[in-house]
C-alpha cells in the first residue's frame, strides 16, 4: 500500500505520477464496520473498473481546526499512524492523507473536488450517505456528480446498524469510555487498542507482589474508564495475557489528579522500561475502588488474576 500525503501546491508532474484510482472518501475515525463496507465498495469499483483502489482521508481532525468545544477534540480512537494501518488490513492499493486546515476548511464543494479529487485521477468516489465537503459542509453525495463534471462517477453507502443503532464512531467512542470493550470491539471488528512507553513508577506493584508496566501515551488516546481490565499486551515482538489498572490509585491516595495506566503481564518476568507496549481491551472486570487496606487490596488483585487466568484458558 502506498501512502500519499497531499498539499495543495503539488506540481502538474507530481499529479500525472498517481493512476487512475477508485477512491473511498472519509475521516474514518476507528476504521469501523460502516466506514470498511464504504471502502469495500470503492475495492469493488476499482475491480469493475480495472484500476486501482484507494482512501481519501484527513489529518488532524476538523474540530481542532474548526470546533470551540475542546471536548474529544483531540482524542480519537484511531490516531493517524494506527488509522493508516488499519485501512491497510481491509486491503487497498492508495492512502491519500489530506491536512486539513482552515485553508481547506475555505474551499468551495467544487474547489474541493478540483484540488483534491481530480488530480488523483479518480475515476470514482464512494462515501456514506452523510459524508459533506467544501466550506460549510454544503457538498453532499447528491450534489457530487455535479462537481464531478463528468470525470467520474459517484455511489453512496447507506446507514449501517447493529442491534438497531447506527454503527459510528461517536458510538464507539462513548462504550470506550463507559469500558464496554466487548461491545466496542464489535462495532470495530477488533479489540480497541492504545500504546505507548513504558516508564518507571514508584514500584508499589512490585512490593505487593504484582509488578507493572506504567504507560505512558506517545498520543492522547481515548481513555476506557477507571477499573480493571482483562487485556493482550504487546512488546518485544510477543503478545502476553495480562492486565490493565486504569484510575487514581485511591487505597494509597486521597485526591490523586492523575491518570494511572499500569499493566501486570501475568507470564513474564524481566524489565520492560523504555519499551513500547501495545494494550488491547477485551473485558473490564471491575471498577477503580479504595480497598480498606494494602491487604484487602492484594486479595483482591489475586481474584483479579485469577479471573484473567479463567477468561485466557490458562491452567
Amino acid at each position: 500500500m502506498q501512502i500519499h500525503y497531499l498539499t495543495k501546491g503539488r506540481s502538474e508532474e507530481e499529479r500525472n505520477d498517481n493512476p487512475a484510482v477508485s477512491v473511498a472518501l472519509g475521516y474514518f475515525d476507528g476504521v469501523h464496520q460502516g466506514h470498511q463496507r464504504v471502502i469495500q465498495e470503492a475495492k469493488t469499483k476499482a475491480k469493475e473498473r480495472g484500476v486501482e483502489s484507494a482512501v481519501l482521508t484527513f489529518h488532524p481532525h476538523p474540530k481542532t481546526v474548526l470546533g470551540n468545544d475542546p471536548v474529544d477534540v483531540y482524542d480519537e480512537i484511531t490516531p493517524l499512524d494506527q488509522k493508516i494501518k488499519a485501512i491497510e488490513s481491509v486491503g487497498v492499493d492508495h492512502v491519500f492523507v489530506v491536512t486539513f486546515d482552515r485553508e481547506l476548511s475555505s474551499l468551495s464543494p467544487q474547489q474541493f473536488v478540483d484540488t483534491y479529487l481530480i488530480p488523483i485521477h479518480a475515476v470514482h468516489v464512494v462515501a456514506g450517505f452523510d459524508y459533506s465537503y467544501g466550506k460549510f459542509g454544503k457538498g453532499s453525495m447528491e450534489t457530487m456528480p455535479e462537481h464531478s463534471k463528468g470525470r467520474f462517477t459517484t455511489s453512496v453507502v447507506e446507514k449501517w446498524e447493529q442491534e438497531g443503532e447506527k454503527v459510528s464512531s461517536t458510538r464507539i467512542r462513548q462504550a470506550i469510555k463507559d469500558g464496554q470493550m466487548r461491545l466496542a470491539q464489535s462495532l470495530l471488528t477488533r479489540p480497541y487498542q492504545i500504546d505507548g512507553k513504558v516508564i518507571r513508577g514508584d514500584q508499589r506493584g512490585r512490593e505487593l507482589g504484582f509488578p507493572t508496566a506504567n504507560l505512558s501515551l506517545d498520543v492522547p488516546f481515548i481513555t476506557p474508564s477507571t477499573g480493571v481490565y482483562v487485556v493482550d499486551a504487546i512488546v518485544m515482538g510477543r503478545v502476553y495475557p495480562a492486565l490493565c489498572n486504569i484510575g487514581y490509585l485511591p487505597t494509597f491516595f486521597d485526591d490523586r489528579k492523575e491518570v494511572s495506566i499500569e499493566v501486570y503481564l501475568l507470564d513474564f518476568d524481566g524489565d520492560l522500561y523504555e519499551e513500547t507496549m501495545i494494550v488491547q481491551f477485551y473485558e473490564k472486570l471491575r471498577d477503580d475502588v479504595k480497598f480498606s487496606s494494602a491487604d484487602a487490596l492484594v486479595a483482591q488483585m489475586k481474584d483479579d488474576e485469577k479471573k484473567a487466568l479463567e477468561y485466557f484458558k490458562i491452567s
